[in-house]
């Protein structure tokens, strides 16, 4: 069965939405009546191989999107990126358009093989591009977590990127979460001032689930349902509005000049959260 056929059986309810709600808290709304188009997709922690992240990769090709972002962890094994990323999201690497986050386990595997397979960011995994109507700002968080020196470089970097820019949307991509509920925790040194900076939201991987938390004047959405095995939650944050783990999913944007909407769909076609943010 293709992405495209599987996905036509796919179509949400307002009752599967409210049933999630029940164990999910979710905003008082109905449920959209299909994927978002046009937007740029996010997904984190996805390059395991397995059943689930195909299926996440289904829902992307059925949303088509006109960039892909990752959270990190792109690869979890030496089976290398042109069949844990390609195999899935080929069309958008081709494209130059899939926008990846250096993970901790893009570490472990070799940051070399990344560098090779993501040729068209020159070896760069502190960088911006902008996609969408937004601009996106990477930080590579297991290199600034593992190094003061880094994390000090990195810090400077984008508090001067970000003040420097024009975009009218500014998110921040980094796999350590600065707030999560999740087996991981937050990565408290990487609470930085990203409100006062000019950041809008902050994306994050590294828990294997969804969240999104509001703290500081800055909502934080961990994205990490992309394919590797779930986590379990602890303890909810202060200012967690959102805990998923009840199955797979991607995050997808959709920026025009007066809002910055968020929308979780999980890969069983499940509409799991939608969040707005409005121009001052």
């Amino acid at each position: 069965m293709t992405r495209q056929r599987r996905w036509r059986t796919l179509v949400p309810t307002i009752a599967a939405a409210v049933a999630l709600a029940a164990t999910h808290p979710m905003p008082a709304q109905a449920a959209p009546p299909e994927l978002p188009r046009d937007a740029v997709a996010v997904i984190g922690d996805f390059g395991s191989g397995l059943d689930a992240e195909s299926r996440v990769a289904d829902l992307v090709t059925a949303a088509r999107p006109v960039a892909v972002v990752t959270t990190g962890d792109n690869v979890y094994s030496d089976r290398g990126y042109p069949t844990l990323v390609g195999d899935y999201y080929g069309p958008w690497v081709a494209g130059e358009d899939l926008l990846p986050a250096v993970g901790n386990h893009d570490h472990d595997i070799g940051i070399a093989a990344f560098d090779e397979y993501f040729g068209y960011l020159d070896g760069r995994h502190v960088y911006s591009a902008g996609r969408g109507g937004m601009r996106f700002f990477f930080v590579d968080s297991t290199t600034a977590l593992g190094s003061s020196t880094s994390m000090a470089r990195q810090r400077a970097w984008l508090k001067r990127s970000l003040l420097a820019s024009r975009a009218r949307w500014k998110v921040v991509v980094l796999h350590h979460p600065p707030y999560s509920s999740g087996a991981h925790g937050s990565s408290t040194q990487l609470r930085w001032p990203y409100a006062a900076w000019g950041a809008d939201l902050v994306l994050s991987g590294h828990d294997h689930d969804y969240e999104r938390v509001v703290a500081d004047r800055m909502t934080f959405v961990v994205d990490g349902a992309g394919g590797k095995e779930l986590y379990d939650f602890g303890a909810p944050l202060p200012g967690s509005r959102v805990r998923y783990n009840a199955g797979y999913g991607a995050l997808f944007l959709t920026a025009t000049a007066r809002t910055l909407t968020g929308e979780f769909w999980s890969a069983d076609g499940e509409w799991v959260d939608r969040f707005v943010l409005r121009s001052s």
